[in-house]
């Protein structure tokens, strides 16, 4: 079993070694978006190829006897979802194609690959027949790598909890790379089956969870790989923090954790990749909608007053709202800054002071809110959110309703679902005008 001492993680070999970078988790495709202009990229993906193109240079300098790919460098799924179309990922090829022969030329046993859990085995092995001998795609068995013995053990990912049967795993080994969940307070590969590979390899490299990290689980030789570089598949990573309520003034500013591992002789290292572009996490917390609304104005006024405004990439995290939408609305007013994604948290809200009866027993609007949205699906949820807010909410249930209000609600009920359901509005508005006279009657 490995020793390690000092400020460096060390690995104790049984003989010189070849000097091997680690690259992992850059997610190349996952910014492949859908345009009907053939010759164009989203200015993610774009940024995307800038900063692969600067790590493939920074990788080079380092003159590495061979680079290993530890998953996910490139996606079979767009961030949405939809499987990424041919047109859209020939965009991109050319130049991830360049980066890589750039990457295999500057070794001297060139690239060697494993299938993520975002990779698909026809693009890599699409990749080694383009690139030809000096890229080598690796499932489930040894390759002698200078004097080194690496096992390539492809994902066997899934989502919660999951395990590998013991007759399942590799053999002992010198250098296992694998991809899996570490349950780092969250359902991944059972914990066991770490301390059995543990055991059985001197080393452990993990792809996967897009942290740097040594010695977790409290397995002295298991590393964690960091994302290559940024990409929306994030997890957690920033640079800056902002967060609601807080001196936004002072952010919480952090080292990129970006970049890849050199494994030399001895030594692992950890080598810093820092990205073209500003990383910003954004946390807001509130007790209702307003609040919400107006912690993003006031955080988003103050990212316009920064002079790298057009060069953010921002997540928000917010607590104490129900959709996802009440957020979108707020950032599409900023279209200078990239918003790359939102996380909405529900909080416990306060009891509104309104009482709904008729039920079983008393129940709070909140209550009856949370049990509607809850058992829809999108986007029915978009238009029942809207019913709540704008029809029924506690100013108008605690009103007295006499004809002119529930003239007034009608039509505005009809006028939200009907642009739900695809109304036209010139039928919406002849329909109205012939019972506009019922309600005189009434």
């Amino acid at each position: 079993m490995s020793s390690y001492t000092g400020t460096k993680d060390i690995v104790r070999a049984e003989s010189a070694v070849s000097r091997i970078a680690i690259l992992s988790d850059a997610h190349l495709l996952i910014q492949a978006e859908r345009f009907r202009d053939e010759n164009y990229r989203s200015p993610r993906g774009e940024i995307s190829l800038k900063n692969f193109n600067k790590v493939v240079s920074q990788v080079v300098a380092e003159e590495p006897e061979a680079v290993i790919l530890a998953g996910d460098m490139f996606d079979e799924r767009e961030k949405g979802g939809e499987w990424v179309v041919d047109v859209e990922a020939a965009k991109y090829w050319p130049e991830i194609r360049k980066g890589l022969k750039q990457l295999m030329e500057c070794t001297k046993y060139g690239i060697y690959a494993l299938r993520g859990n975002h990779d698909t085995a026809p693009v890599l092995k699409e990749l080694q027949d383009y690139l030809g001998n000096g890229f080598h795609f690796v499932r489930n068995e040894e390759e002698k790598i200078g004097n080194r013995r690496m096992y390539f053990m492809e994902t066997r990912y899934r989502q919660g909890n999951y395990t590998i049967k013991r007759e399942e795993l590799p053999e002992k080994g010198e250098i296992l790379i694998m991809h899996e969940t570490i349950p780092w307070d969250m359902p991944g590969l059972e914990q066991e089956v770490f301390q059995a590979l543990g055991e059985r390899f001197t080393l452990l490299l993990n792809g996967h969870m897009h942290h740097y990290s040594h010695g977790s689980l409290d397995i002295p030789n298991l590393y964690s790989l960091p994302a290559l570089i940024p990409s929306r598949e994030l997890k957690n990573n920033f640079t800056v923090e902002y967060q609601w309520p807080g001196d936004l003034e002072n952010p919480k500013i952090k080292d990129s954790p970006f970049g890849y591992l050199i494994l030399d002789g001895d030594e692992i290292s950890f080598k810093r990749y820092n990205p073209i572009q500003s990383i910003v996490n954004i946390r807001i917390e509130g007790d209702n909608p307003g609040d919400i609304v107006k912690g993003i104005n006031e955080v988003y006024s103050h990212l316009m007053q920064r002079e790298d405004r057009d060069n953010l990439w921002v997540w928000i995290s917010a607590s104490g709202i129900t959709f996802e939408h009440t957020v979108r609305q707020e950032t599409n007013r900023y279209p200078e800054i990239n918003t790359m994604d939102i996380k909405v948290k529900n909080q416990k809200s306060k009891i509104k002071n309104i009482e709904l009866k008729g039920l079983d027993k008393v129940i709070s609007l909140s209550e009856l809110e949370a049990r509607v949205l809850t058992s829809l699906l999108w986007p029915d949820r978009d238009l029942a959110q809207k019913l709540f807010d704008e029809i029924f909410n506690s100013d108008n249930l605690s009103r007295n309703a006499d004809s002119n209000l529930e003239r007034i609600l009608f039509q505005k009920l009809l006028e939200l679902s009907a642009l739900h359901c695809g109304v036209p509005e010139e039928r919406l508005k002849s329909f109205l005008m012939k019972v506009d006279p019922l309600w005189k009657k009434k």
